[in-house]
């Protein structure tokens, strides 16, 4: 797996498979314990679900986001202030030398394919997506996608142009301005 960070409340723990296919979430959960001797230094006392991963981050679900030629992009996740929702990313390999389309600043590489998919933290809901063709955006690090309070801009370097998107309490994008 692919360790991304935890949601700002810190109850997920964001994941990505090997192949940068799925998207693993594992919810935080404490773990209870006691101890019936006065001294507690015996690891033996402790109990092995305590000693495992999975004793202390249960795994939510398992979703795939990315097909074919897509891939998960691992450096990429938002969430949002209420910690309802992330957002993440999946995109083809960029072509360096790309077509020249209308509109498209020459010698800018693009990616045949992104798609941006809103998703329901707590169950693995994906509640809505964006697509973006023969585009690039700088999904690395949150370099291309900015956020601030409901609202996400985007930065399309091929075609020059940001998109202001607006998450919606219900769990959708609504385009504001482009």
């Amino acid at each position: 797996y692919h360790f991304r960070k935890f949601s700002n409340d810190g109850q997920f723990l964001i994941c990505f498979s090997r192949n940068c296919q799925n998207l693993i979430v594992y919810r935080h959960s404490c773990l209870s314990y006691c101890s019936k001797g006065i001294n507690c230094d015996n690891q033996d006392e402790f109990p092995i679900k305590g000693q495992k991963f999975e004793g202390h981050f249960p795994q939510l679900y398992s979703l795939n986001l990315a097909c074919g030629s897509e891939l998960i992009c691992k450096d990429f996740f938002l969430v949002t202030d209420c910690n309802c929702y992330g957002i993440f990313a999946t995109a083809t390999t960029p072509d360096s030398d790309p077509p020249a389309r209308r509109g498209a600043i020459p010698n800018i590489p693009s990616m045949e394919k992104i798609t941006l998919y809103l998703v329901r933290l707590a169950d693995g809901t994906i509640m809505d997506e964006r697509k973006f063709h023969n585009d690039f955006i700088h999904l690395a690090h949150n370099a291309g996608i900015f956020m601030y309070d409901d609202f996400v801009s985007i930065l399309s370097v091929r075609y020059q142009s940001i998109h202001v998107l607006q998450i919606r309490k219900a769990g959708m994008f609504v385009d504001v301005q482009t």
